[in-house]
């Protein structure tokens, strides 16, 4: 397995000897599917021609693309989305991480309805994935919004918060769901956010949280080597979990590694290029956009969107 990523990694260096490329990650369960890319990069973060970057914050992401600093960026599918439609120029390529969020309370919720009353913060701000399906599912239940006190706040801020009863429950992604669980006597995981997107949309059902962003005008060659690079940096990463879990621990400040190992089948790492992917992400955004129209208020080409 290591022969073929590094096979694959020659096959990148004769596109980007001259030039380098820059390809920034968020800090995260993201990290997951580039361990390998990580492990086998050099001491400037330099991995078969591509210079490995991280951001911590949405506005940090955004100021990365815009700047143009990020030839290559993973984003969340409804980020990458709005930049697009406000004319930034960049494009799907692929997605790569797909569902991943959970509930996490000391009591049972098993639907909607049993939400009601209670004080529950998901990730950031309104808007993000999470948040919006969040809200939709509340208005096809029937229930009133203002029955559900809806909060924000970064992951391990959410669980400090709801360690500390000041929350009734947490709406986050893996790894910070386990996380919780581990923390939080008590607590455990109930309804992921896939079930909740099964009431919302039918045709499609996994959520598309993810995505692939590439600067426009990167040469097609160069783009496509990354995503070969990519896609077997996760096919190693997965199939190696304690070491990857080991690397993901260190890039994460110490994330607990035993928890790591117990999130990473909560998520669904599945590559896809941006033509097998685009009838979920099409779907995916249409959605929101009925649901939520400020969120795309600008509308979005979808034929214009996709590598």
């Amino acid at each position: 397995m290591r022969r073929l990523f590094i096979a694959t990694a020659l096959i990148i260096i004769f596109v980007s000897t001259l030039t380098a490329y820059t390809y920034v990650n968020p800090i995260g369960p993201t990290l997951i599917p580039v361990a390998r890319m990580i492990a086998d990069s050099n001491n400037n973060g330099v991995v078969a021609g591509f210079q490995l970057s991280y951001w911590k914050t949405v506005d940090e992401a955004i100021s990365n693309v815009v700047s143009g600093k990020a030839d290559i960026i993973l984003l969340p599918v409804v980020i990458g989305a709005q930049l697009y439609a406000k004319g930034v120029p960049i494009k799907l390529a692929a997605v790569s991480m797909w569902n991943g969020f959970y509930f996490v309370s000391k009591e049972e919720i098993n639907t909607i309805e049993d939400l009601s009353g209670k004080v529950v913060y998901t990730l950031h701000s309104p808007g993000q994935t999470a948040d919006v399906i969040l809200k939709t599912a509340v208005d096809i239940a029937g229930l009133s919004r203002n029955s559900i006190s809806i909060l924000y706040a970064a992951g391990p801020e959410a669980i400090q918060l709801f360690a500390a009863g000041k929350a009734d429950a947490l709406l986050v992604p893996e790894p910070f769901a386990s996380l919780a669980c581990f923390k939080v006597q008590g607590a455990e995981k109930y309804l992921p956010i896939q079930e909740m997107w099964k009431s919302i949309s039918t045709e499609y059902p996994n959520v598309p949280t993810s995505g692939i962003f590439v600067k426009a005008g990167i040469p097609r060659d160069v783009v496509d080597s990354f995503l070969l690079l990519y896609e077997q940096s996760l096919l190693l990463s997965l199939a190696n979990p304690e070491e990857t879990a080991k690397i993901v621990s260190e890039k994460m400040g110490g994330f607990p590694v035993p928890v790591l190992l117990k999130a990473m089948p909560g998520i669904l790492f599945k590559f896809e290029r941006s033509d097998t992917a685009r009838g979920s992400v099409e779907n995916y955004l249409n959605t929101l956009k009925k649901i939520e129209p400020e969120l795309l208020d600008q509308g979005i080409d979808f034929e214009n969107l996709f590598w």
